[in-house]
Order: structure tokens, then sequence, then C-alpha cells
């Protein structure tokens, strides 16, 4: 009778489990896009011109990655990835340290990013007389890349979010759903449970 009992009560907690375990979790969808960085005409003005680097970089998941080389620090000098070429102002993306030998790395998230009509990376650097938050007019390697299309659109790649970044394919549950999912697949293993709990009684009895 114990065995049985056992078994049906152990059942119930693995099926309770698995619906809380099962919950679909969000799964990044945007398709990084990669542009090459070099020593641009009629962009580039600053540094050496066999700098070169990629930016890798998702609207859709408002992130961006900038990688350099053969672009040593220079004295006085920070330098600094922006998004610019659109109607709006340009955007910082970030400082982008790099070490004697010229190599340098940026990570970072696209946070703060309000317009996506962007068409143009740039690594600039940032001298002492450059204003606070203005773009410096010092530019090193830069790359073009095609403006996306909206979230309505057929372009492959990357899309435009219609909002916020698009970080998963679909919502994840809200609490009175998980719940409710919890107590549908409670419910009836509490009562297979029951019927276990029957069935023994009877036997005991005969």
């Amino acid at each position: 009778m114990r065995p049985a009992i056992l078994g049906g009560l152990v059942a119930a907690i693995l099926l309770v489990l698995g619906a809380l375990t099962g919950l679909p979790h969000a799964r990044a969808n945007g398709v990084p896009q990669l542009v090459k960085l070099t020593y641009l005409e009629g962009v580039s003005n600053f540094g050496p011109q066999n700098a070169e680097g990629i930016l890798e970089f998702s609207f859709a998941e408002a992130f961006a990655r900038v990688d350099v080389k053969n672009l040593p620090a220079a004295d006085g000098y920070t330098y600094e990835g922006w998004l610019t070429g659109g109607s709006d102002a340009p955007f910082r993306v970030g400082e982008i340290p790099v070490d004697a030998s010229g190599i340098g790395l940026l990570e970072t998230k696209l946070l703060g990013l309000a317009s996506y009509d962007y068409d143009l990376f740039v690594v600039a650097a940032r001298g002492a007389a450059t204003a606070e938050g203005a773009m410096p007019a010092d530019r090193s390697i830069a790359g073009r890349f095609t403006v996306i299309a909206d979230t309505t659109g057929t372009a492959g790649g990357d899309v435009r979010p219609g909002s916020l970044p698009d970080t998963g394919e679909k919502p994840p549950f809200s609490t009175s759903q998980r719940l409710g999912r919890v107590f549908m697949v409670a419910g009836p293993t509490a009562g297979l449970a029951l019927i276990f709990l029957s069935f023994n009684r009877r036997r005991a009895r005969r």
C-alpha cells in the first residue's frame, strides 16, 4: 500500500516540476551585422592609415562589439565609437581602450539609443579641446553599413525594432499564467494520487 501511495505522490511532484521547468525561455533572434572598419576617404583624418577593425552590432539585440588593431594610443586622446550618418544626432557607443600595440576592444549595450537611422560607424579621437557629449572632429577608422529595414520589412539579417529591442521569440508567461499552468497539471495528478489511495484502502478492507 505505501509504495503505491508513494509512487502516486512522486508522479504528482514530477509533473508539477515539469510544468515549472518547461516554461519557454526568451531567446535572442536578431542576426548581428558585421562592418569592416578602415581608414575611410572623406571621413578619416586622424591616426595611422593602416589601422583597421571590425564592428559587430545588432539593433534588435541592442549590443555592439568593436575590435581594432594597429591603432596605438595617442598622447592626450582617447578613442570612442560613434554611430552617425543619419538625420539624428550622433550616438556615442562607448570608449575603446587600446594598448601600446594598437589592439583595442569594446563590448557594450546600446543603452539610450533613440534612433536607428544610422549608416556610418566612426572611431573618433577625443582630445582635451572636445566638448563633453560632442562627437570629436578627429576621426580615425570608419565603416559604412546599409540602413536596416523595419520589422515589417522583408530584408534579411538584423531588423529595426518597432520600439524596444526584441530579445525573444515569444513573451514569457505572466505569474498568473504560470500558476494556472501549474494548477492545471497539479489537479489531474492530485486526482490520480487519490485514486491510488482509494484503491489501496479497498484492498486493505478485503
